[in-house]
């Protein structure tokens, strides 16, 4: 090998965990080390070098390893080691895996290492695993199993998924399962979900459960639940809530939504709520935010909000003295250097759209 003197070496390089070195050599010397790496997984005599092992080959793409893996995943005696290479099937992330993983699913019985098969399917979008794993779903007593499908049912896409996770969605005991089940089915897009998924966000308190609602609703970009997600956020629910219900409604980015942005923007404790209130306003044109966005640029104690001001100023682009008093006034008082830059910047292509060249002009037709 060029990069190191021994096999020896490889090993210790695997032994002190240099993961950044390990990764390099296999682009510099891919033949050697992946020999050295597929060895080390198949023969060496301890486990945690063998698991570092099949981790490089996960993340280094090796494609040569799925036989080894495969064989592994099926019949190795220790649990930690099969997990860890369901876990590098899905990370090598080639269709060739599938049948192992399906077989695997078939055939293991230990949850542990049935969550990593699960997950790798979900990794492949592996549609041939649909079936299996919408059986397992609606039979298996594990709640992190059937956690685990849902997610990947959602990763793979596949519309004949959506009825089985509907009635997850409404009838498993388990806040989280219920909770991946409603983010499946946004990541599926079947607009006939949309009833389903208000019912969730509007009735469901288990935790966490109506984030993941609010967040599929704003997968599916449809105006009909625009209402909904207000009257959830009227409701005086967390800032969690609010936060996956706010960035939602920005999804959909239907003008119903104006009103409670300002409203936001104004008057919620929550950064994040008024933040993405504030992108959302400036993304769906909304003229009548200018003023507020103004203000909100001169009081907001937050960076990132008065930062966003300045983007949603820009895109409205106000043609008024007044805005341009109210910019030249926010640059005065802004102490962030960034943010000063952005709001002079913004100010002056505003004034050149109105004929005003210069700083020195500005101010003199603004009288300061």
């Amino acid at each position: 090998m060029n990069e190191v003197t021994s096999k020896e070496d490889n090993r210790k390089l695997i032994l002190d965990k240099k993961e950044d070195s390990i990764l390099n050599l296999i682009e510099k010397d891919r033949e050697n080390v992946v020999k050295l790496l597929i060895e080390i997984v198949e023969k060496d005599s301890e486990w945690k070098f063998r698991k570092d092992a099949m981790r490089y080959l996960g993340k280094g793409k090796v494609h040569e390893s799925i036989t080894l893996l495969h064989k592994i995943l099926l019949h190795d005696h220790l649990t930690v080691i099969r997990q860890n290479a369901a876990k590098t099937l899905g990370a090598i992330c080639d269709p060739k895996a599938t049948p192992s993983l399906l077989e695997a699913l078939a055939t293991s019985r230990d949850p542990a290492i049935l969550v990593e098969v699960i997950s790798a399917l979900g990794c492949l979008k592996a549609v041939d695993a649909v079936e299996p794993l919408i059986k397992m779903i609606k039979s298996h007593k594990d709640g992190e199993i059937r956690e685990n499908i849902a997610e990947a049912l959602g990763l793979i896409g596949d519309s004949r998924a959506v009825d089985t996770l509907v009635e997850v969605l409404k009838n498993d005991k388990e806040d989280w399962v219920r909770g991946h089940a409603a983010e499946a089915l946004g990541h599926i897009g079947d607009e006939k979900v949309l009833p389903d998924l208000i019912n969730t966000l509007e009735n469901d308190t288990g935790m966490g459960v109506s984030v993941k609602a609010a967040t599929a609703l704003g997968r599916l970009k449809n105006s009909a639940a625009v209402e909904p997600l207000i009257n959830f956020i009227k409701k005086k629910v967390n800032a969690e809530n609010r936060r996956a219900a706010t960035y939602a409604l920005g999804e959909i980015g239907d003008k119903q939504a104006a009103e409670i942005f300002l409203e936001l923007l104004e008057t919620d404790e929550d950064e994040t709520v008024r933040y993405w209130s504030c992108l959302s306003l400036g993304f769906m044109k909304y003229k009548r935010a200018a003023n507020i966005l103004l203000d909100i640029l001169k009081t907001d104690p937050s960076n990132r909000v008065r930062k966003t001001a300045v983007l949603s100023i820009k895109q409205l682009e106000p043609k008024t003295k007044k805005a341009l008093k109210s910019l030249y006034e926010a640059k005065t008082s802004e102490e962030d250097e960034e943010i000063k830059e952005r709001i002079n910047d913004l100010m002056m292509d505003l004034a050149k759209s109105q004929g005003i060249k210069t700083e020195a002009a500005l101010k003199k037709e603004l009288g300061v």
